[in-house]
């Protein structure tokens, strides 16, 4: 029974529902088949819709931290400019630090989002060409604001590549990609997509592609220029996992029933109803007012909670 199913009060991995886990049950079919081609083209096309975007739809069968190296490792030939604010953007600026990079940090205080004074102030140096940021900070419950860095990057920066983590917001928040102008949004299944861990997807823009073209040593695993000839012919360059494919078809189908905008407002409504609870019971909310996740809340804990 669906409600014997464990309940997980983390952000990732989430419930899996019943119906899902089933699609992970179908027959195998080849990597290199039409019928592949055929699942690949519907996925990549329910990807875009849901992102609001034209970019290439990248599928990627691993976790989302190997597109951290290939957001940076395909698009900095001069420095990558990192906000850090929680645990998995200090680990985003490691990995581009451990590629050999030019890494500079806006390090903030735990719980405070990204701040588009800081960025601007930072980028003016013209020490970067990259400008990597995770949209929604799993470990504090922090979202930063992506329309205003959006702004400022159109107005002042329009040369800069920008990168942006959405694992803990995308398909739960509305991101709209091409009126935001983000180059490359990465994302893996086991939160707001609701799929199993192991599948990661990411959007990219064309001038993004571009400048891969530019980049040298990328190594073949994580090369653009190698997904992007592969997805045209709406194939992968290794064998994927074809059961998350199967998933991924399904979830799209389940998104398209509900609406998206539905689905943005539930999402809404369920951290509205989350921080409502905490408050009424003597609580607070660990991120800085204003900068509250849509997806999962993180509480401080200021008063002791009895048992009964």
């Amino acid at each position: 029974m669906e409600n014997n199913f464990p309940k997980l009060f983390i952000p990732g991995p989430t419930h899996v529902s019943k119906e899902i886990l089933e699609e992970f049950c179908t027959s195998q079919i080849g990597h290199r088949t039409p019928e592949i081609s055929e699942l690949i083209g519907f996925i990549t096309h329910g990807i875009k819709e849901i992102l609001y975007t034209k970019n290439t739809i990248f599928l990627i069968s691993h976790a989302a931290t190997g597109l951290w190296e290939m957001g940076t490792k395909n698009s900095s030939e001069k420095g990558v400019l990192h906000c850090v604010n929680g645990a998995f953007s200090s680990k985003w600026a490691l990995s581009s630090d451990k590629c050999g990079l030019n890494v500079g940090l806006i390090d903030y205080e735990w719980g405070r989002g990204v701040k588009v004074e800081d960025v601007d102030k930072y980028l003016s140096t013209g020490n970067y060409d990259v400008f990597a940021m995770v949209h929604n900070e799993t470990s504090t419950g922090v979202m930063s604001n992506l329309e205003e860095i959006s702004e400022l990057l159109k107005s002042k920066y329009p040369d800069i590549i920008w990168l942006v983590d959405a694992v803990s917001s995308m398909a739960g928040v509305k991101i709209n990609v091409d009126e935001l102008g983000i180059d490359f949004l990465l994302s893996s299944t086991q939160k707001a997509w609701g799929l199993p861990a192991g599948f990661s997807v990411c959007s990219v823009s064309d001038r993004m592609i571009e400048k891969s073209k530019k980049i040298q040593n990328k190594g073949y695993f994580l090369d653009i220029e190698v997904y992007n000839k592969y997805i045209k012919k709406l194939q992968t360059p290794t064998t994927p996992s074809i059961p998350h494919m199967f998933g991924l078809k399904k979830v799209i189908e389940v998104i398209k029933d509900e609406g998206l905008n539905n689905r943005w407002n539930r999402h809404i409504e369920m951290a509205e109803f989350t921080r409502s609870w905490a408050f009424n019971h003597g609580q607070e909310l660990f991120p800085e007012q204003n900068n509250e996740s849509l997806t999962l809340t993180c509480i401080k804990n200021i008063k002791k909670m009895g048992c009964k």
